[in-house]
């Protein structure tokens, strides 16, 4: 079988849920060696859980900010295949580069741990 990428992803977007129309969310500004970046966490309206993950470097374009939009999109598939938010931060938090931990995988876990205490304590996003 010869693997067609648009035809195969969009089967696969249209037998997933359909994503709402609005979702809430926050939107975090951090600082990391890289300089400014937004993270953008949203929730589902139904369980209060994180379903989609966003994240925008305060600088255009480069090879660093595609590499975070495609972890961005697989973390945000996990989560809406049921992933435990938790391991977000788990599998991110303490991930270091040769300029030292203020990394970006470390502000992406800062954002859903800051957003899930939050939302732990306030019973909603």
């Amino acid at each position: 079988m010869k693997h067609n990428g648009f035809r195969d992803r969009e089967r696969m977007n249209a037998a997933s849920n359909a994503r709402p129309l609005v979702l809430r969310g926050q939107t975090l500004e951090l600082r990391t060696h890289c300089g400014k970046i937004y993270v953008t966490v949203n929730f589902d309206p139904a369980t209060g859980l994180p379903v989609e993950l966003f994240c925008r470097f305060g600088r255009a374009g480069g090879c660093g900010s595609a590499i975070m939009d495609g972890m961005t999109r697989m973390i945000s598939s996990g989560l809406q295949a049921g992933m435990d938010p938790w391991v977000v931060v788990r599998e991110l938090a303490g991930i270091s580069c040769h300029h030292g931990g203020s990394t970006c995988m470390n502000a992406v876990a800062e954002a859903v741990l800051v957003l899930l205490d939050e939302t732990d304590s306030s019973h909603g996003p």
